[in-house]
């Protein structure tokens, strides 16, 4: 999966993987793991703290959640090391930021002195449900309905891509820079190339997450909600309906049987 997924990003997207570090430590693989980390440094991604456990900001207290963004970046500061770099960004699981914004502002607080900064999204491609979806079917042998996936889960992120450009231009009178949240999954390794297909189809040449940041409109919002969703974020701060589309239906019926 590791090996797909990096034939694509080297050399033409710049991405930022960010680790939860408690995945490393399984008896037998930890040095197998940690060298697949190396592998994407190697292919040009840079990476980031997801936290050691992927603990959620809303059940956590501060020093909790300071304490797992802490133990979070021994290893991958240590390759970046290598490299002659330093982590930088810190996204959120879940997208959970604190409960109240004095909460979230001493957090960020307590990353800037380390030297990060969080990393926001605009789209998110739910690729962590369709891809439940894609391995159950695949499992079972379906793989035609597998195909059918595949082929929606393109629909939908080109879908979510036009309502992000709509939302942003409501907003801002423009579009705006976006960042793409993805998961290293079997559906992103099989159909990567062709997402980037998609999206440059839709006019966009990629370009970095400090790129991408460095545009005037990435600052706090003034009225605050819990979410790293920025697009989600904005609308609420300007009082604005935030609809986003969802996964067609077939899909989200899969998925919903699975948990049950």
């Amino acid at each position: 999966m590791t090996n797909k997924l990096l034939s694509v990003v080297k050399g033409q997207i710049p991405i930022v993987g960010f680790v939860n570090e408690s995945q490393l430590y399984v008896t037998g693989e930890t040095d197998e793991r940690i060298a697949l980390l190396r592998s994407w440094l190697d292919a040009g991604a840079e990476l980031g703290n997801h936290t050691y456990s992927h603990i959620g900001f809303r059940d956590a207290s501060l020093a909790q959640y300071q304490d797992d963004f802490v133990r979070g970046d021994t290893v991958i500061n240590r390759l970046l090391r290598e490299k002659g770099k330093k982590a930088r960004y810190f996204r959120h699981p879940f997208l959970q930021m604190g409960t109240t914004p004095e909460l979230e502002k001493s957090f960020r607080s307590f990353m800037a002195e380390r030297g990060y900064q969080a990393a926001p999204i605009t789209i998110d491609s739910l690729d962590w449900m369709i891809s439940s979806v894609y391995r159950k079917v695949r499992n079972r042998g379906d793989l035609e309905t597998a195909r059918r996936v595949s082929d929606e889960y393109l629909k939908f992120v080109d879908r979510r891509f036009a309502h992000a450009e709509e939302t942003a231009t409501e907003l801002f009178g423009r579009n705006i820079d976006h960042i793409l949240l993805l998961h290293a999954n079997e559906l992103t390794a099989d159909n990567l190339d062709n997402l980037v297909k998609v999206i440059e189809r839709r006019g966009y040449k990629l370009v970095t997450l400090e790129q991408a940041l460095s545009d005037p409109v990435y600052q706090f919002p003034e009225r605050y909600i819990p979410t790293s969703n920025w697009l989600r974020h904005w609308s609420f701060s300007k009082q604005k309906k935030y609809s986003p589309p969802m996964p067609a239906e077939f899909i989200t019926k899969i998925y919903d049987e699975g948990q049950n």
